[in-house]
């Protein structure tokens, strides 16, 4: 397997964790609707975590792309792609991982919901280096 099939597969896995955490939101406005539940909170939206899981992302992006000998066409696309691929989509997963972990509850995260958000987002920022 090459890097790309890996990154592939990390960019897939991304994707269907942010569909699972927007299906948990959607099914709790749905209970709400029905009068079945408690309000959503604002801030299940997956845009609207912390800052930090970016910030993760992109050190890590930046981590394996000086660290690797790939010679980069620096232009606007790859700017682009990197920065949806590398910063933009492992937060958003960052964020649905605490998301889901929470289960919409107001508790706290637990220690490793906490690392596992940010080593996706880490991994994610570092597997995008094989796509440019």
């Amino acid at each position: 397997m090459t890097l790309e099939h890996v990154s592939a597969a990390v960019v897939v896995e991304e994707l269907v964790i942010m569909l699972l955490a927007r299906l948990g939101t959607e099914r709790r406005h749905w209970r709400h609707d029905k009068k079945d539940g408690a309000a959503p909170r604002r801030l299940d939206d997956i845009r609207l975590g912390p800052g930090l899981v970016y910030s993760v992302a992109a050190l890590a992006l930046v981590a394996i792309a000086v660290i690797s000998d790939i010679d980069f066409q620096w232009s606007i696309g790859t700017l682009s792609l990197l920065g949806v691929l590398g910063v933009l989509v492992p937060g958003y997963a960052a964020i649905s991982v605490m998301l889901l972990g929470t289960w919409g509850c107001r508790k706290p995260f637990k220690g490793w919901q906490e690392a596992a958000a940010y080593g996706l987002a880490a991994l994610g920022g570092a597997a995008a280096v094989a796509f440019v």
